[in-house]
């Protein structure tokens, strides 16, 4: 069975182009569906109109090279593959198209079926392989940073955060406040209803985390139930306020519980200021545990300013 193929052929040859279809028809690879445009304006339009994999592109065309029309669509961040139609004894140009982005060229006076065939082979195979390759750094990237189960970032990733922006405030003297966050009485969830509903409960927390804090905010899990914000530009009464605002959200988010019921999770934060004393990021992460250390001892459920 053929593999379904959209092609689009931008030459203003109207012979070239019959050429390639008839090529295009001869290949077994492909069942290849043909679109043709005789310049790079009305080539370029199709392409963010409509779903193309590959396109063959010629050097020669009315009101500007194909190489323009190559810089143009690389620039537009389309990275689909382009294959150049070339003549004899243009290698020249050839390469420069290779630099310029393209995946490979073919000399019009070699087209037929096979030729074809290994180049749109060569090319599919090259875009899925680099299609994998991004795949897979931007996995890379996630599990360097992120936190799986609450989307936040991950206690490396964050205390590295922390350290730059403690750098900063040193620095500049910019306001920067950290907030300690821990659910209250985690263990009787996972004791009461299970781990699992454990789990669900710290993914939900994260979720309205997430959607509590600024863009300009980094919030982490520290670990285990308990999370840190580092809120950037934040003088100590616009972090007790959002502080105050988490703790609400939290408080009012429902649970499930076997039979129909529904039970309610609450937490307790600590928030340390930056000041000009502090010599490192250890003693501004103290201040704001031992913050939320009183906020327990205090009865739970509550926010703690540290001094």
């Amino acid at each position: 069975m053929r593999t379904p193929l959209t092609v689009l052929a931008i030459d203003d040859d109207a012979a070239d182009l019959e050429l390639l279809r008839r090529a295009l028809e001869e290949v077994p690879d492909f069942a290849v569906s043909f679109l043709a445009r005789h310049d790079a304006a009305s080539g370029l339009a199709t392409l963010r109109q409509q779903p193309v994999d590959v396109v063959f592109l010629d050097y020669l065309l009315c009101g500007q090279t194909g190489l323009d029309a190559l810089r143009q669509l690389r620039a537009s961040g389309d990275q689909r593959p382009v294959v150049v139609l070339t003549s004899k004894g243009s290698e020249r140009i050839a390469a420069a198209f290779l630099r310029a982005g393209a995946d490979d060229y073919l000399i019009k006076d070699d087209l037929n079926a096979n030729t074809l065939s290994r180049s749109l082979r060569y090319v599919l195979e090259k875009h899925e392989h680099a299609r994998q390759r991004a795949q897979l750094e931007a996995e890379l990237y996630r599990l360097a940073r992120f936190d799986d189960l609450t989307g936040l970032y991950n206690r490396r990733y964050l205390l590295d955060r922390l350290a730059e922006e403690f750098l900063r405030a040193r620095r500049y003297g910019s306001p920067l406040c950290v907030a300690m966050l821990d659910l209250d009485h985690f263990k009787e969830v996972n004791d009461t209803y299970g781990h699992l509903m454990g789990d669900t409960v710290l993914a939900t927390v994260g979720g309205v985390i997430r959607a509590t804090v600024r863009a300009t905010d980094i919030a982490g899990r520290y670990g285990g139930e308990e999370f840190c914000l580092v809120l950037t530009e934040t003088k100590l009464e616009g972090a007790r306020l959002l502080a105050e605002r988490l703790r609400r959200r939290v408080a009012a988010e429902p649970f499930p519980a076997p039979h129909g019921a529904t039970f309610f999770v609450t937490c307790s934060i600590g928030v340390a200021p930056f000041t000009p004393d502090m010599r490192n990021v250890t003693t501004l992460l103290a201040r704001a545990d031992q913050a939320l250390y009183q906020a327990k001892a205090a009865g739970r459920n509550r926010v703690v300013l540290a001094g």
